[in-house]
């Protein structure tokens, strides 16, 4: 459900899906007509649109069949552009969902990340296509085993755990679409590590078994049959352990350079950081934009003030450590922040066949909000990513239709002077003269407001 025109889905048997206007239509395949009438029009997909855990639904006849239409989630999300607070709650919603399921006679068949967005902080699962029915009879052998085993592990439990064990990044699953094999990450794991508590289970022992004696002597073992109380409870046992191991394999939650940033400044006093914030505090309370994107986020203080504001807000941020400490933030404050961690300067491109399953970052952030945030950033890609201001200013006009509030840092900023390195030939002639020239044609100065410490904040509109 991206912004833009991908390629229609085509992976799902029961359906396909594609973008209208404001909304993602999924049209049915005759063949699942019944069994998703039956779902979509059931007390239980009921409930979970009531209560914000699916996706909404409004259910439209046409000449070609039947579709359902959704509303666009306005900045759509991958995995791999989230932190492991984000994969854990969108875990959890996956193994909730499917628990309560098993209660009106449905169960999950895919358990992916993929089949989850975020809303603010918020996840929210969006395939509504997932459920299927469950009935287990006593006849029935396999009716405790959920089919989505697998693939939950190999796409949820495994790509947290090994992030926790080696520090592969989560951005890796971008090239992962069904996860993880057991086997593939058994062969870069120490001795201890396979034989720890956290991996024993999921790596360590599928990878042993897979095509040994065990397994063969798995297959021709005579089925055992369950009576449909105890296939439910033996079903809801296996959920309740993944949700367990799913939690311990959470990495640590570290501190980073720019984790800490806010809190260890040196270039602002308490003062200068009060004027500051203030400053922007009465822009927004001025303007009241609806939509705020807040590039270079850091750890959410600015992302904050917006959504208190009364603001939805998109937080981008590249650093690792302070991207999970802002989705931690906006969860337990239940501000409407949704958190990207990505770089702006290396977007996330656009994967899948012919490069039309999903949309690029930077196709899915523009023009989507009225106001943009970029304070004490672009002195950042001018020095460490060598990108033109001009260019900065081109991005910046599409990403934002209304205003662009800047924070411009000065060549005899200590900041700046710790990241020019001996350039001072390239970019140490850098003047606010500069900032205005690349605005000529884009933006035009609403108000200036300058700092103690030399630094000047704006407030600039589109032309």
């Amino acid at each position: 459900m991206t912004s833009g025109t991908p390629t229609a889905t085509f992976r799902d048997p029961a359906g396909s899906l594609s973008l209208e206007d404001d909304f993602a239509v999924r049209t049915i395949h005759p063949s699942a007509r019944d069994h998703v009438m039956e779902f979509v029009t059931s007390q239980f997909c009921s409930r979970l649109q009531d209560r914000g855990d699916m996706v909404a639904i409004t259910i439209r006849n046409t000449p070609a069949g039947l579709q359902l239409l959704h509303p666009k989630v306005p900045v759509p999300t991958y995995p791999w552009e989230w932190t492991p607070s984000q994969w854990l709650a969108a875990a959890q919603l996956t193994l909730a969902l499917c628990t309560e399921a098993l209660n009106d006679g449905w169960v999950l068949k895919d358990a992916t990340p993929l089949n989850i967005l975020f809303v603010g902080s918020r996840p929210v699962l969006v395939d509504v296509l997932s459920f299927e029915p469950w009935n287990p009879t006593p006849k029935d052998h396999a009716s405790h085993i959920w089919m989505a085993y697998g693939q939950y592990i190999r796409t949820f439990l495994l790509p947290l755990l090994i992030n926790k064990l080696l520090g592969w990044p989560l951005e890796l699953s971008l090239f992962k679409r069904d996860g993880y094999e057991p086997a593939e990450l058994y062969k870069m794991l120490s001795w201890p590590q396979r034989l720890s508590r956290a991996a024993f289970w999921p790596v360590t022992l599928p990878a042993k078994l897979e095509g040994g004696p065990a397994a063969k002597a798995g297959a021709g073992a005579k089925p055992q049959h369950y009576k449909p109380e105890v296939a439910i409870h033996r079903m809801k046992r296996t959920l309740a352990d993944l949700r367990m191991r799913t939690r311990r394999a959470m990495p640590e939650h570290t501190g980073s350079e720019w984790a800490n940033y806010t809190a260890t400044l040196t270039h602002y006093t308490a003062q200068e950081s009060a004027q500051k914030l203030d400053w922007v505090r009465k822009v927004l309370e001025d303007l009241k934009p609806e939509r705020v994107l807040d590039i270079g986020a850091n750890t959410g203080v600015f992302s904050a003030l917006a959504a208190s504001s009364g603001a939805r807000v998109v937080a981008l941020e590249r650093d690792a450590s302070a991207a999970e400490s802002l989705y931690r933030m906006s969860r337990k404050s239940s501000l409407s922040i949704q958190t990207i961690h990505a770089d702006l300067a290396r977007p996330t491109p656009a994967v899948g066949w012919e490069n039309h399953e999903t949309s690029t970052l930077l196709h899915r952030l523009e023009a989507q909000s009225d106001m943009v945030l970029m304070l004490a950033v672009i002195h950042h890609l001018i020095l460490m990513e060598q990108i033109p201001i001009r260019e900065i200013l081109d991005l910046a006009y599409r990403l934002t239709w209304r205003y662009l509030v800047v924070e411009w840092v000065p060549v005899s900023d200590p900041m700046f002077q710790s990241l020019l390195r001996g350039r001072d030939e390239l970019y140490g002639s850098l003047t606010e003269e500069d900032l205005l020239a690349a605005c000529e044609g884009r933006f035009h100065t609403l108000r200036r407001q300058p700092l103690e410490n030399g630094r000047v904040l704006f407030l600039f509109a589109k032309d």
